[in-house]
């Protein structure tokens, strides 16, 4: 029988193995306490450091000296799956790839003979491992690309694309219906009203990162990143609850209760 309530995490652009490390053990010990039925990677779990195309096209070969993909694979399931797996045993698990992902399958692109051997959900077993990959770019049966989306309840989760200044609107102007996305780094909220019934709104909300908010390529300028992840909740008829604990110093606090 349905629960009827469904509880969510979302976990937003860990950019491994560039993730902050006090985040990440903070929103763990929340996710022993809250016992979500559903986890969700939404997207860029993974830097993919060994295949930036940006660093190679500005000719930094440097950077991919004693970098090796499967190895970075290998610390992701270290770092990342496997204390999902563990703190979550019951919990549905879905990764949606990010644009970061899916530089792996741009790679396969232009060099056919690495297939089956170097996308993320096959280098990683992901489906033997028990998670659902949705990649961040697909085709459909017609043919058509259609960016990786899930639904859950009357929300859609995806990775996002757009960053610009007011990049919730733009989603709202995008979708057309409720949706929960990454990708931007920070929390931005916009709730879109229709004329004719002003009771049929939705909204975009970004909810964060768990990465390193000062990466080398920003060569420390300001920006609006901040450290948080999605909390959610489904009841039966799909209408939700969504929430998004900052947090600060290693520690938020969400129902009255101090994580640290």
């Amino acid at each position: 029988m349905k629960k009827s309530i469904e509880k969510t995490i979302l976990l937003a652009d860990f950019h491994h193995p560039f993730h902050d490390k006090g985040s990440w053990e903070v929103v763990k010990k929340f996710m022993r306490w809250f016992q979500p039925d559903r986890v969700v990677l939404v997207g860029d779990a993974l830097e993919m450091r060994t295949l930036d195309h940006w660093k190679k096209k500005a000719g930094n070969l440097k950077y991919f000296e004693g970098k090796r993909l499967l190895a970075d694979y290998r610390k992701f399931i270290k770092d990342i799956l496997k204390p999902i797996e563990k703190i979550c045993p019951k919990a549905k698990k879905i990764y949606l790839g990010g644009n970061h992902e899916e530089w792996a399958y741009q790679l396969v692109s232009k060099f056919p003979q690495l297939e089956g051997i170097i996308e993320p959900e096959i280098a990683m077993k992901l489906s033997e491992r028990g998670w659902e990959y949705i990649r961040y770019v697909s085709v459909d049966k017609a043919g058509n690309l259609r960016s990786g989306k899930i639904k859950v309840g009357k929300l859609t989760v995806a990775h996002g694309r757009y960053t610009n200044k007011f990049h919730a609107a733009k989603n709202t102007e995008i979708y057309d219906k409720s949706v929960v996305y990454g990708h931007t780094h920070d929390l931005q909220v916009y709730t879109k009203v229709h004329e004719e019934d002003p009771g049929d709104y939705h909204t975009a909300q970004s909810i964060g990162c768990l990465c390193n908010k000062s990466p080398t390529f920003m060569q420390g300028r300001p920006n609006r990143w901040v450290h948080a992840f999605g909390i959610l909740y489904t009841q039966r008829d799909g209408f939700y609850n969504l929430y998004a604990p900052v947090i600060i110093n290693g520690k938020f606090v969400f129902a009255g209760k101090l994580f640290k």
